[in-house]
């Protein structure tokens, strides 16, 4: 099995890299807000899994090198991995789910969940 990650850009102006994740549960639903100069709000349905670390080096995260970059030094804060072990654990059961990672200056998380996930940046107050 090869892992492949690539960026995942379900909006197109991702530009700078995020601070920190916030994420809350209802159900197979996860919101989660990545924060940064902007704040990007994803909502996750059909969620099976999840991984959240803070300040690790992501121990369980794909050894691909290099990874998608967004700048000098700086990975592409969302991004989608291909064939990775944990994803091929839980297809067989839960079907059509994707493996996310979302990368911030704080944390990693990843996410097992549908494909389809809303995402908008967050209106300013």
């Amino acid at each position: 099995m090869s892992e492949r990650v690539s960026k995942w850009q379900p909006v197109s102006n991702i530009d700078r890299p995020f601070g920190h994740i916030a994420f809350s549960f209802e159900g197979d639903a996860l919101l989660v807000r990545t924060i940064g100069a902007r704040t990007l709000v994803l909502h996750f349905s059909g969620v099976v899994a999840l991984r959240f670390e803070q300040e690790c080096p992501g121990v369980d995260f794909p050894h691909v090198s290099p990874l998608p970059s967004l700048g000098p030094s700086q990975t592409f804060p969302l991004l989608l991995v291909e064939s990775s072990e944990w994803l091929e654990v839980f297809q067989p059961i839960y079907g059509d789910v994707c493996h996310f990672a979302l990368v911030s200056s704080d944390h990693l998380m990843q996410v097992l969940a549908r494909a389809s996930v809303q995402v908008q940046w967050e209106s300013p107050s």
